[in-house]
């Protein structure tokens, strides 16, 4: 009686994970072209793109012994203010786009000053960039920025489904205030959003 032998792979195993590509030298043209793929896909202030190119010049200059990272730094400088000056980063159009994002997320003014400072934008002028879209949405109502923080807060409980939002009108308050909490909102606030009645408060929808 014949048997079959079981053939043998001689490939790679299947589970095996390809080598990691080498990063590759520091160059004028490496770090433009990086650049521009970057800010194809992603929004960037000035700082923030600086600091993911820096990234990448310090994975490089760590893994090619001879490039000095002081030198690469500097072209890093040098494109970042060139890509500045033809427009394809541009703080001001950067800013205004983010605070209009965050604030149909449902986010709070201190949420919003702490995502953005993490981008390189600074307090002031995130405070300033909301209090002009506020103004331009209509959410400052006459009583300054609790309106739109009011109308922020509304849209972070309708996410995540907490307070008038609640499903099946279930709410528990002390969730509801905890998680308004860690989301940056004010006890003046968080007070209000939790005892609204919906039906009485107008224009509530998304700003």
């Amino acid at each position: 009686m014949v048997h079959k032998t079981s053939k043998q792979h001689n490939g790679p195993a299947r589970n095996s994970k390809p080598p990691k590509r080498a990063p590759k030298k520091i160059t004028e043209t490496y770090l433009h072209n990086s650049g521009l793929y970057y800010l194809q896909r992603f929004a960037a202030s000035k700082a923030h793109f600086r600091s993911v190119m820096l990234r990448k010049v310090r994975k490089s200059c760590l893994h090619h012994k001879d490039q000095d990272y002081d030198a690469c730094a500097a072209l890093v400088d040098k494109l970042a203010e060139r890509f500045e000056e033809s427009g394809l980063l541009n703080d001001s159009s950067y800013l205004d786009g983010m605070v209009r994002s965050l604030r149909r997320r449902g986010l709070s003014e201190r949420a919003i000053v702490a995502k953005l400072a993490q981008k390189g934008i600074g307090a002031n002028d995130t405070a300033r960039a909301l209090g002009r879209h506020d103004a331009e949405t209509g959410a400052e109502g006459s009583e300054g920025k609790s309106d739109a923080e009011r109308r922020a807060a509304l849209v972070f409980c309708r996410r995540k489904k907490i307070g008038p939002y609640a499903k099946g009108g279930n709410s528990d308050p002390r969730k509801s205030m905890a998680s308004l909490a860690r989301g940056g909102f004010s006890m003046d606030t968080i007070r209000f959003v939790l005892n609204i009645d919906l039906d009485e408060f107008d224009n509530h929808s998304e700003p």
